[in-house]
């Protein structure tokens, strides 16, 4: 018991530190400050320095050599979503604070794991952090993918509530142009509105894709703007543009740009501004398999399993072919000023990491990643 509470207090601490910076995407000096506290606590091992268009990362490992290949790679990251104050805060046996559960409380225990772990694991691990998750993750975990970082397996310690989050869907934004014929607004006749005829597009693909009532999991379009190049009322317009923001279940990953398309007029003009895959790791996958048997045997339940409807870094991973998931703390509020982790669930979440980094049966080898 008293081990136990160490482990809370460390991760208390540490995490203490880590909530009080205000590491947001306009504040780099602060992005900085946090992979600083996070590199006081790992003096000894090796480490990599990264910077992807200004955006600093590490990469901390076990190994003296030069090699980007791990057999197991933890990760985290370190920036948050602005809020109105940084500072943790203990209430009714949970920590509140921006950035508790996404995710400085489960960086800090992945430090302090790593920390513990590191010198006395039998192959090559690393520690990767990040600083620009919360923006798409392009100039940190990606960014270091790019640059040959790779590993068999990789968990993140994103928001999961103790489940194994290994889908997610793809994102899609696109932006659609129609083309019609200018008007007086008086007389409609004469000319062809490029609005209305844009919106018979985007009534149909609502038809496909209507917005859910509840959490479900099938591709969502949300018609994030929709605008044309008039200033006055008595105009009919001649271009009409709409931005969508698709968000595509893994199943239709190589035909939802042939449904949209299918669905507007021959001559619309689409833009794709970002398309972002989906992320899947099969749930039989020997690694996620003894992940899942840790939590079973250190919380005495049956392991869950997680859809994800956003997205998060380890879909990174999963495009190289890398299995890949997220598991986070117990926890929920995420990006909301109540934002919480459940004090006395970190030593369960610690366990389960440690009982996973410290038992992989030797024999895992990459070409057995799906079986």
């Amino acid at each position: 018991m008293e081990q136990d509470q160490q482990i809370i207090h460390k991760a208390r601490k540490l995490g203490e530190k880590l909530i009080a910076i205000p590491s947001t995407a306009d504040n780099p000096e602060e992005l900085r400050h946090a992979l600083d506290i996070a590199k006081m606590e790992l003096q000894g091992f090796a480490v990599e320095e990264f910077e992807g268009s200004g955006i600093p990362s590490v990469l901390i490992s076990n190994t003296d050599d030069t090699s980007r290949q791990f057999k197991v790679i933890l990760n985290a990251h370190l920036d948050v979503v602005p809020a109105g104050k940084y500072q943790l805060v203990e209430k009714e046996g949970k920590f509140y604070g921006r950035g508790a559960y996404d995710m400085k409380i489960a960086a800090a225990v992945m430090i302090l794991l790593f920390k513990e772990l590191a010198k006395s694991v039998d192959y090559p691990l690393a520690l990767q952090l990040v600083t620009d998750e919360e923006m798409g993750g392009f100039h940190g975990t990606k960014y270091q993918v790019e640059q040959g970082v790779s590993g068999e397996f990789v968990i993140a310690g994103d928001i999961s509530d103790l489940k194994v989050q290994n889908k997610s869907k793809g994102m899609l934004w696109i932006k659609i142009k129609a083309n019609g014929k200018s008007a007086h607004g008086a007389y409609p006749w004469e000319g062809e509105n490029a609005l209305e005829k844009l919106q018979r597009g985007l009534e149909k693909l609502k038809m496909l894709y209507p917005d859910p009532e509840e959490a479900v999991w099938r591709t969502t379009i949300n018609i994030a703007k929709i605008e044309t190049p008039n200033v006055a009322f008595n105009k009919v317009p001649e271009e009409a543009t709409a931005f969508l923001d698709v968000r595509f279940v893994p199943e239709e990953k190589d035909t939802i740009m042939d449904t949209i398309k299918s669905n507007l007029a021959s001559d619309a003009q689409i833009e794709i501004i970002a398309n972002e895959t989906s992320q899947y790791t099969d749930e039989n996958n020997i690694y996620v398999k003894h992940l899942k048997t840790s939590i079973e045997k250190i919380t005495g339940s049956k392991a869950e399993m997680l859809q994800l409807h956003g997205a998060s870094d380890v879909r990174f991973y999963e495009q190289m072919g890398v299995p890949a998931v997220c598991f986070g703390p117990h926890g929920g509020g995420q990006h909301s000023d109540e934002e919480w982790v459940e004090k006395e669930g970190i030593q369960t979440y610690y366990e389960i990491l440690k009982l996973t980094v410290r038992s992989f049966p030797k024999g895992f080898e990459a070409a057995s990643k799906s079986s």
